[in-house]
């Protein structure tokens, strides 16, 4: 018998003890005793250490707070005979239409929910439940909220499914809330709900694409591998060395920085590139009679570990210092969690790597393959072989036989060959262990355990490299706490000395053939240097101005992942949005080079024809998450950490969630909704943990605890990016409207997208205006707010804030139209 027979079997047994109870005029109080610990209980399934009963808040007690782990609700229960005034037919109702029936017992658990910070709630004598979302949550007036109700017990086992999916143990801690769907709430978007050409279709890559993607791939992505002279000369000169990098930004006016970490006491405070490479250096070359504690390299995702090693063995170091040091790279990227684990496969990667990149050594020769194994040959010579010392043919054929069964365990045969370059020839292997933060937790921690396996068994000198998020997560747990280590700080190099680095070295280092492509019947030729000029011109619209648009773009929106950074650039390199054609032009870049709304459509877009939030790499603020409708909570609590950020008597502060939500529970919020919207805004990067989980690979979930700040990405999006017009005109296509006829407007004014993915400017602006206009009337929602607040922090004016920045746009874009429609 399932949960769901047993329930209803408990019900229609109460049902018939109720007839006793109903005969009775029970207090408050027996009407919980009697009936409702037998419907919570017995037929829905909680238990007495889910419930709290007569909790006190300041306006009085209420009757139940039940809970899971992550959701809560009231119950408050009048006197059996108090009968509530509810629509004969159906169980579906807005509240507004029962409110002034149930007036009293609405007002009274709308209390104990606002006290409490919760939003749903449950009314009952007994034999009749109203359930509802009784407080007002993202600005939504709540007597426009569904409830459900059940008339009497009848109604509820005619109904026991509805009933059972609601209220029981079961079915809320299946759903994480009591589950009320919200037909009334669902926005339709532009992108989704109307019939746009070409929606569902991808432009196609320009046709440059197939000439840039093998310079994409030489010079815009991570440089690790330096197998071939070219890449190694890609390396040396477009290598970025951090002279104590500081990312000022002026709207907080302070300095957001990828500093070394001082949350443990064993990373050295250093984050000039060079004084790291000096370190680093002398720890590698330390006498060999002492043997150097574990070296680890920390960074965020994306800082360029990888390029800074490759550059510092590669470059840096001579090749006499790497034969008094030889170097083993492993690249676990190329590992499975099967080869992890096999030791003696990675032992014999390790002996292959010495002998092919160090041949100078002869670890493969007989000779010193005798000189390895010497003391265990000597050994044999004096017992199991004298009968065979004399006999010099015979005695070689043992000896290899043996040497052979020792070259067979790599384990065995790796420390002897350790050994030897150690004691006999002055020389420290060293082994790097790069990329393990690219793996699950359980292979990272192999991987940390083999490094110091080596170090501490083979006496090699063991570097690994570390996402700091996770170094955080684990230096006081085994077996990160077990061992010693030394620990450096990779600083992300300036973003934008990276790629002018890569772009000049395109200029400079490449030569561009003349080009030679068909497009609908005709044949276009682009003369020699045409690729070049593009570069020029990139160049020249990013650096050219000391304040460039696509710059700060580019960097704000990336930084310390410089290989997020690199990305975004590829971006718009292929992107089908992208006029590579034009900007090839040697007419092209007089003014003021590529327009900042071109450069980022390409980004946002990627090659479709319109905005969908899910495909993008731009975040829509407007966007509510799951249980909101209102626009307007992620800007409002950017807003809000920016300015107690701003406020900070510390570098860099962090705040608590608990805080943020008693905060926002004056607006009319409910504390699941701003958990919600802050999750969003963490796994957008747009808001950090004190905890650096941003910087994992793994989900993580904010608490009440959870510590949290605004990134300079989210300062970036608050400050510059959502006032733009650029910005506005994407975003809108796929923002939920939750007003009919605005969004009947609004399909009216929006332009389609022609086969090139250009739209109709006018009408583009009159989009945005509209857009504008509908924001503005739902902000009306939060107005009854702003009497709950000292300062602006959080109930300013968002539209108002929007339409003074945007004006200066929209200025530009009326002279813009005019030209277009009164050519010279």
């Amino acid at each position: 018998m399932t949960d769901y027979d047993k329930s209803f079997e408990a019900l229609v047994e109460f049902e018939k003890k109720s007839n006793e109870f109903l005969k009775s005029d029970l207090s408050e109080s027996d009407t919980r005793s009697k009936i409702l610990d037998k419907i919570i209980i017995d037929v829905l399934g909680w238990t007495e250490f889910d419930i709290e009963r007569e909790g006190w808040v300041r306006v009085g007690f209420f009757d139940y707070e039940i809970k899971t782990a992550t959701f809560q609700f009231v119950v408050e229960a009048k006197k059996n005979f108090q009968e509530f005034k509810l629509p004969s037919k159906g169980n579906e109702v807005k509240a507004k239409t029962i409110y002034d029936g149930n007036r009293d017992v609405i007002d009274q658990i709308r209390q104990y929910l606002f006290e409490r910070g919760l939003a749903f709630g449950v009314i009952t004598n007994g034999t009749q439940f109203i359930i509802g979302q009784f407080s007002n949550t993202q600005g939504a007036d709540w007597k426009e909220q569904k409830c459900l109700y059940f008339k009497d017990l009848e109604d509820i086992k005619k109904n026991f499914d509805k009933f059972y999916d609601l209220l029981s143990r079961e079915y809320v801690g299946k759903y994480g809330k009591i589950k009320i769907t919200k037909s009334s709430n669902i926005g339709k978007t532009i992108v989704k709900d109307s019939n746009l050409k070409r929606k569902n279709f991808e432009l196609v890559r320009n046709q440059i694409s197939q000439h840039l993607i093998p310079v994409i791939n030489k010079v815009f992505e991570e440089i690790y591998n330096t197998e071939s002279l070219e890449a190694k000369k890609i390396l040396e000169e477009c290598y970025v060395r951090n002279k104590d990098v500081k990312k000022y930004n002026s709207e907080l006016g302070f300095i957001f920085s990828d500093t070394p970490p001082t949350f443990d006491s064993r990373i050295v405070p250093v984050q000039n590139t060079d004084s790291t490479h000096e370190q680093l250096t002398d720890q590698l070359f330390v006498d060999t009679s002492v043997l150097p504690d574990p070296i680890i390299l920390i960074g965020t995702a994306g800082a360029g570990k990888t390029t800074f090693i490759k550059y510092f063995t590669e470059v840096l170091l001579s090749k006499k210092q790497k034969k008094n040091r030889p170097l083993v790279y492993l690249d676990f990227r190329l590992y499975t969690s099967q080869t992890i684990r096999d030791t003696k496969y990675i032992y014999q990667n390790i002996i292959e790597q010495l002998e092919n990149t160090y041949p100078e050594l002869n670890l493969s020769k007989l000779n010193i393959l005798k000189t390895i194994y010497k003391q265990d040959i000597e050994k044999k010579k004096d017992g199991v072989w004298a009968h065979i010392v004399n006999d010099i043919s015979r005695l070689d054929e043992e000896v290899s036989k043996f040497i052979e069964s020792k070259q067979s365990d790599p384990l065995v045969h790796l420390e002897a060959i350790s050994k030897y370059l150690l004691h006999k020839c002055s020389k420290r292997i060293c082994v790097l262990f790069d990329n393990a933060d690219q793996l699950n937790e359980a292979d990272q921690k192999e991987v940390f355990l083999l490094g110091n396996g080596l170090n501490r068994n083979l006496k090699c000198i063991s570097i690994i490299s570390l996402r700091e998020g996770y170094f955080y997560k684990w230096k006081d747990k085994p077996p990160f706490n077990a061992y010693q280590s030394i620990v450096y700080h990779i600083t992300a190099p300036p973003y934008r000395e990276v790629l002018k680095r890569r772009i000049n070295y395109v200029m400079t280092k490449f030569d561009f053939q003349e080009l030679n492509l068909s497009a609908a019947n005709k044949s276009i030729k682009f003369q020699k240097g045409s690729l070049e000029h593009l570069f020029k011109n990139l160049y020249d619209t990013l650096f050219s101005k000391e304040n460039s648009e696509v710059m700060e773009f580019l960097e704000e929106t990336s930084y310390p992942n410089t290989r997020q950074g690199l990305e975004n650039f590829k971006s718009f390199l292929l992107s089908g949005h992208s006029k590579i054609t034009e900007y090839m032009s040697f007419d092209y870049g007089v003014g003021d080079g590529i327009p900042i709304w071109e450069f980022f459509k390409s980004v946002a877009l990627d090659s479709n024809y319109y905005y969908e939030a899910s495909k993008s790499k731009v975040i829509n603020l407007f966007y509510p998450s799951k249980n909101n409708t209102n626009h307007f909570t992620k800007t409002r609590i950017l807003n809000y950490l920016f300015n107690r950020l701003s406020q900070s008597s510390k570098k860099y502060d962090y705040f608590k969630v608990g805080d943020v939500t008693e905060q926002f529970l004056k607006a009319g919020y409910t504390i699941d909704v701003i958990e919600e919207e802050l999750q969003e805004l963490f796994d957008y990067k747009l808001i950090s943990t004190s905890e650096y989980t941003e910087d994992i690979e793994e989900e993580t979930s904010l608490d009440s605890n959870s510590m949290i700040s605004i990134t300079s990405v989210g300062v970036y999006y608050l400050k510059s990016l959502v006032s733009r017009f650029h910005y506005i005109d994407l975003v809108l296509q796929d923002t939920p409207i939750y007003a009919e006829d605005s969004f009947g407007q609004l399909i009216n004014v929006f332009p389609d997208s022609d086969e090139y993915g250009n739209r109709d400017l006018q009408q583009r602006k009159e989009s945005v205006e509209s857009f504008i206009d509908y924001l503005k009337s739902q902000e009306k929602n939060d107005k009854k707010f702003v009497s709950n607040f000292d300062d602006q922090s959080i109930m300013f004016d968002v539209v108002e804030s929007l339409k003074q920045k945007l004006s200066k746009d929209l200025e530009r874009l009326d002279k813009v139209i005019k030209r277009q429609k009164n050519p010279a």
